[in-house]
């Protein structure tokens, strides 16, 4: 019997209430196992990055997104990235003092208020050095699902992100937890 197999609704008697609450809670755990296997290998993979490049996996994101288009927006690097606009900003303040990326504001007839970044040569040396890296271990790993495997796990990561707070494509940041009570045994 396999993982997902076990997870499949029960055939035979039907659940009362409490079985369906306990099938659930079962189910929710084993989410959140998954999911923190995932975080694991994700938190890994940006070690071995800072290892080996000494910048973070995201800012390695960040330089692989500029050379793709050959210039961005802010704007656009926070839309490539799906983070908000100002820690976008923040990243790219990193990468310009570690002189990998540089700013540049519009020409005479363009608008000067629209800033341009672009890799240097340093930046560029970076990701020629970082050319060995991979992904990660995530992207791999859904390369070897199939498209229909892929797609079923694309439509249920859909249906998670729109029922978080956060999952919302304001790009805001999410409320502050407010409800925080610690339960004591006394």
């Amino acid at each position: 019997m396999s993982k997902s197999d076990s997870l499949a609704p029960q055939e035979g008697p039907t659940l009362d209430a409490s079985g369906l609450k306990e099938q659930q809670e079962s189910r929710t755990r084993k989410v959140l196992t998954d999911l923190r296997i995932i975080f694991r290998a994700i938190q890994a993979y940006s070690k071995g990055v800072e290892r080996q490049c000494r910048v973070s996996a995201t800012m390695l994101w960040v330089l692989r997104e500029i050379a793709a288009a050959g210039q961005m927006r802010i704007s656009g690097v926070a839309r490539a990235l799906n983070i908000h606009q100002s820690t976008a900003s923040n990243l790219l303040d990193k990468l310009e003092t570690r002189g990998l990326v540089a700013r540049q504001r519009g020409g005479q007839r363009e608008d000067q208020r629209v800033v341009m970044v672009a890799l240097t040569p340093a930046g560029h040396e970076l990701l020629t050095q970082a050319a060995n890296l991979n992904h990660g271990p995530l992207a791999e790993a859904l390369q070897r699902l199939t498209g229909t495997q892929l797609a079923e796990l694309g439509r249920g990561l859909d249906q998670l992100v729109a029922v978080l707070p956060a999952g919302h494509p304001t790009l805001d940041p999410p409320p502050p937890i407010t409800d925080c009570a610690v339960k004591s045994d006394g």
